[in-house]
């Protein structure tokens, strides 16, 4: 898939937001890269850029204070060749993993940890079991 397209995607996954959420949204900013830099991994822990979707960078809203105004935007990185790769190997299809994807970085927009996130997305695929 082209980057334009996959951009697009993108644009269409935030759209789909319930409204609810999004109109809380500010200063964030969604970008897309092909992989995360080696950087990037290293800071998250991950080994291999197949790991990591996508990323927040930020201040989740909870932790703003009257400072928070001075910063640049959060970011919102989703890594287009990891989630292609994803999708491939799972077959679930591509606007479904780029919109959990969102889903879980703003999830951490909104303060949650990735464990979590780890237990919310654990509901989500039926295991019920947090893990």
């Amino acid at each position: 898939m082209t980057s334009e397209s996959f951009e697009l995607e993108v644009e269409r996954a935030v759209e789909a937001i319930p409204e609810e959420l999004r109109s809380r949204i500010e200063n964030l900013v969604f970008q897309v890269e092909d992989w995360a830099s080696p950087q990037t991994l290293t800071a998250m822990g991950f080994e291999s850029p197949l790991d990591l979707l996508g990323d927040y960078q930020g201040w989740p809203l909870p932790e703003r204070d009257l400072h928070y105004g001075q910063c640049a935007p959060d970011v919102i990185t989703v890594y287009q060749k990891a989630v292609e790769a994803y999708a491939l190997e799972t077959g679930e299809p591509l606007p479904k993993v780029i919109f959990e994807t969102i889903v879980h970085e703003l999830a951490h927009y909104f303060g949650f940890s990735e464990d979590e996130m780890d237990a919310i997305e654990a509901l989500w695929a039926g295991r019920g079991d947090g893990g």
